[in-house]
């Protein structure tokens, strides 16, 4: 008798069980769009998963599933645009309208959820406001204002930064110590406050803080790596120290190391990005690459690490204050010429082909100030990347490059690792010793970048 309760209690338990899981979450919505599909998606990291998608029909729609969500900021969108974000949890009802609905949402079905949710609206306005009169700001210096109007715009700044700080904190005392809300407000104000010590504000035990807005745990590592990585390119050393020091506040194990290494070598790697703070700081990725990444993380991908292993690759041994490779190779007369037999006070290693156009114009800027940089005791060693000789040494010849050409006919050079020539043009600028002092700078300002260095 005994045994078959237990069996009944247990098979009780294991139907609640499922119950429980089938409906690991359920979130309802009202809103008076067309009828669409829209989305339910999560922050994460620096980066946004979409988890969910369902039809809005009749202006109502209901997102389920049975797998259980984290806890964390999520948010909802159309295919064009995102709506509005709220605090997870199961059973929520929302309601909004298509004109603001980020501003107009409720909330009903969970106490957390409507916290945030009004703390939310109020964080949303300061970020308008501030970013209406920070552009007000620049329009003013732009067309150089008069200085009381500058200072009057400052003081706004200055007055709805105190108001925004101020409320995070409160909103955080507000909380029970060490939940999810307090992580998120304290790191928003970290990443605001300007004279804090940033990272004592994440607790890295939680990886649940991964899953907040753009202006928490993400602005905090970007405010960081500005003050104490971007700033100090002209101390590679230091820039490198505080890039160490925050990876080694994570557990190799946790989603915060990977988070963070990846967002430190990718800003700081130059290949096929449209924005990079200052090239020195390629330096800093290179060492995070061979010290973490010698043999590929667990949370990546063959491709993603091939293509990241490639990148370092092509470089490591260009990174700006190394010594450049030694480059030997024929000129157009099938003499032996070298990078390092070069006396002259500075290099220009030019990469090119006759057949780029903007190769053809890094070229002609160069020649243009050829004589000057002679006299600053410049020389140009100037390599073909290219198959085309006959079409090369016609170029060389018609437009007198009376510098140092080479080409590699038989292809046993390689500078493409070296110095990186996926891509040409590339310009670099050598000392008498052969340390790289400056790289894909703007050849219309040669002048103007050798004179910085002479200083």
């Amino acid at each position: 008798m005994r045994r078959t309760l237990i069996k009944i209690f247990l098979t009780i338990l294991t139907l609640q069980a499922f119950v429980v899981s089938a409906r690991a979450y359920s979130i309802k919505l009202e809103i008076d769009l067309p009828d669409q599909y829209i989305f339910l998606c999560q922050y994460h990291g620096f980066q946004s998963l979409t988890i969910d998608s369902t039809k809005c029909k009749n202006g109502t729609a209901k997102f389920s599933g049975t797998t259980t969500l984290p806890q964390g900021i999520y948010y909802i969108r159309t295919k064009e645009k995102k709506l509005f974000d709220f605090l997870f949890a199961d059973g929520l009802n929302l309601s909004t309208d298509c004109k603001e609905p980020a501003y107009h949402l409720n909330v009903n079905g969970n106490e957390a959820s409507k916290s945030f949710n009004e703390a939310h609206k109020t964080i949303l306005r300061y970020w308008s406001q501030r970013n209406e009169r920070t552009e007000l700001l620049s329009v003013i210096n732009l067309w150089k204002g008069n200085n009381v109007d500058t200072l009057k715009v400052q003081n706004e700044i200055d007055s709805l930064d105190k108001f925004y700080l101020d409320f995070l904190q409160r909103e955080w005392k507000k909380q029970k110590k060490n939940d999810f809300l307090s992580g998120l407000y304290k790191m928003a104000y970290a990443a605001q406050c300007p004279d804090c010590d940033q990272l004592s504000y994440i607790d890295f035990s939680n990886p649940e803080l991964l899953n907040t807005p753009e202006y928490s745990f993400r602005k905090l590592i970007e405010s960081y790596c500005w003050k104490n990585i971007s700033l100090f390119a002209d101390n590679i050393t230091t820039a490198i120290a505080n890039a160490e020091h925050l990876v080694q506040l994570t557990d190799p194990k946790s989603e915060f190391r990977k988070y963070i290494l990846n967002k430190l070598v990718l800003s700081y790697t130059t290949i096929n990005r449209g924005y990079h703070p200052d090239i020195r700081l390629e330096a800093v990725a290179c060492y995070l690459f061979d010290k973490y990444y010698k043999d590929k993380p667990w949370w990546m991908s063959d491709y993603d690490y091939t293509v990241m292993k490639w990148e370092y690759d092509i470089t490591k041994s260009n990174v700006i204050g190394l010594q450049g490779k030694n480059i030997v190779l024929p000129d157009q007369n099938e003499t032996e010429r070298s990078l390092y037999g070069l006396k002259s006070k500075y290099k220009i290693l030019v990469f090119w082909d006759s057949e780029c156009e903007v190769c053809i114009e890094k070229v002609s800027h160069i020649l243009a100030d050829y004589p000057e940089l002679k006299s600053m005791g410049a020389e140009v060693f100037a390599v073909y990347t290219e198959a085309e000789y006959d079409q090369w040494k016609q170029y060389i010849a018609e437009n007198e490059l009376n510098w140092i050409n080479v080409s590699d006919p038989e292809g046993v050079g390689t500078y493409d690792y070296d110095y990186g020539t996926y891509k040409t043009p590339r310009l670099y600028l050598l000392d008498e010793n052969n340390i790289i002092i400056a790289k894909d700078f703007d050849s219309a300002k040669i002048i103007e970048t050798i004179s910085k260095h002479a200083n």
